[in-house]
């Protein structure tokens, strides 16, 4: 089978080759793997996001709207009471 020196060193590089082909596969399988996990905990991040924003964003906006309509009639009121302190 192996009549030469080249003949096992050709032999030896084709079972590296193999063997560095199936390493670079489950290297490539478990990578797969990995972006399938990300992508689960990106949906996971999604959705807490999208509650938060829901549940906490949105009240606020809404306590600000109110806040800056309030405003002007609050300011008035307060110098209404002031002008009546000073007479």
């Amino acid at each position: 089978m192996f009549e030469t020196s080249a003949d096992i060193m050709k032999m030896s590089f084709a079972i590296g080759f193999a063997v560095l082909a199936v390493f670079l596969a489950m290297a490539l399988l478990y990578l797969v793997f990995i972006l399938r996990d990300v992508s689960r905990i990106l949906d996971d991040v999604k959705d807490v996001t999208e509650r938060v924003r829901v549940s906490i964003v949105s009240p606020l906006k809404a306590a600000s709207f109110l806040i800056e309509k309030i405003t002007p009639y609050v300011n008035h009121v307060l110098t209404i009471k002031k002008a009546g302190k000073k007479k």
